[in-house]
Order: C-alpha cells, then structure tokens, then sequence
C-alpha cells in the first residue's frame, strides 16, 4: 500500500522549511559594518602614503631624466663651441623642459604635475605639499630647494 501525499501539504511542509532557515541578525549586521570601519581607517593612511611614494618615484624619475639631459647638451655644445648651458629648460610656461628633453611636461597644478614659477625655478606638486627645485645655468644644476618646499625633508629623496 503506498502513501499517499497531499500536494498542498507538502507546500506547507517547504514553506515550514524555507522559513526556519536562520538569517543575519541586526546585532551581526551592525558588528560587520563596525569591522569594515575599523579596517577601511588602517587601509585608507597606508593607500594615501603609497600614493605619495608614487608621486615621488615618478619625481625621482624625471629629476634624473632632466639631470642627464643637461648633461648631454653641454657635451653638444661644448663640442660646437658654444655656451654648455641653456638659459631655460622651458621654452614657456606651458611645456617644461623642452629645450632639453625630447618631450615636453605640460605644466600643471594637480598632483604629479610640474609648474614653472620663472626660468629658474619649477614646482612639483604632490597630493599634500610641493617640491620647488632650482636650475643654475652657470653650472647645469637641478638642485631641490629646502626652503621653498612645503617640507624640508622633502628634498633628501633628491
């Protein structure tokens, strides 16, 4: 003899099922947010700071391609028999560093833009402060400058 199951007890029986499944409570839900808080506050100083470093390679990086260039310009002009220096690395205050770079900076304000402030100094923003670095064109430096930065630390990476 089989049994015989009423289909609209069965119904009864899944909806009994699926209703005593058990779900986030409002306490767990607000301990969760309180942990993604506390872990977005350590996260988010590190992510800033990593930025900065970036701004500052990326610094690093064009220092040494300006430096260098300064250096291939004299060779070229000594050997011509002319000043080794340029007067100015930009030709305006709109592309930097054009007189001896192959490609220009297009100047800026934002960060990990460059900013001309006279044929002698130039500004490198960074997301909380700027580097001021100085050409001498007596003897082709590109020296930072402590004193007009926002920080005087600044400079020891250059």
């Amino acid at each position: 003899m089989a049994i015989q199951v009423n289909p609209l007890n069965l119904f009864w029986m899944n909806m009994k099922r699926i209703s005593s499944k058990r779900a986030f409570t409002i306490i767990e839900l607000i301990f969760v947010i309180i942990v993604i808080g506390i872990l977005a506050s350590v996260a988010l100083p590190k992510f800033s700071e990593s930025y900065k470093q970036s701004l500052i390679s990326k610094a690093q990086s064009k220092v040494s391609a300006i430096r260098s260039a300064i250096q291939v310009y004299k060779t070229k002009h000594v050997l011509l028999g002319e000043d080794p220096y340029p007067d100015s690395l930009s030709s305006d205050n709109t592309h930097l560093f054009d007189t001896i770079l192959p490609s220009a900076e297009i100047a800026g304000t934002d960060a990990g833009k460059w900013e001309k402030i006279n044929d002698e100094k130039y500004k490198y923003h960074l997301n909380d402060g700027y580097i001021v670095f100085e050409y001498d064109k007596s003897q082709g430096s590109f020296r930072c400058n402590p004193g007009e930065s926002s920080s005087q630390e600044l400079c020891n990476y250059f």
